[in-house]
């Protein structure tokens, strides 16, 4: 599974993302998600941390169990894919502040790894 990319597309979007960071989504141990810069949640996160008024994405670990949410760390991402900010999941809950990213497309190998 870690040599088929996830997104076909992900290096155009995001030309700033670490390597590391590209991996890791790639090869779909981290998800991505799009920050919902409309929602009511998020204006309000942004009062206690401004610096995420840039954010337009967030990397997470999609296997983390909601009991162990406060020891994950967030990454925050600008349009580039460069990351702004790092915040705890004791600081903050991602719920209600992100949305599924549509600027992304999935790779045709990633769509038919299981039919072979």
């Amino acid at each position: 599974m870690h040599d088929i990319e996830k997104y076909s597309n992900l290096h155009e979007v995001l030309p700033e993302l670490l390597p590391v960071l590209k991996e890791s989504v790639q090869s779909d141990l981290l998800e991505i998600r799009k920050i919902d810069a409309n929602s009511d949640k998020c204006h309000l996160v942004k009062e206690d941390f401004p610096v995420l008024g840039d954010a337009v994405y967030v990397i997470y670990s999609k296997y983390i169990k909601k009991s162990e949410h406060p020891h994950e760390t967030f990454i925050f991402l600008d349009e580039h894919g460069k990351s702004i900010a790092h915040i705890s999941g004791r600081e903050l809950a991602l719920y209600g502040i992100i949305k599924p990213c549509e600027e992304f497309s999935l790779s045709e190998e990633y769509t038919h790894k299981g039919d072979e």
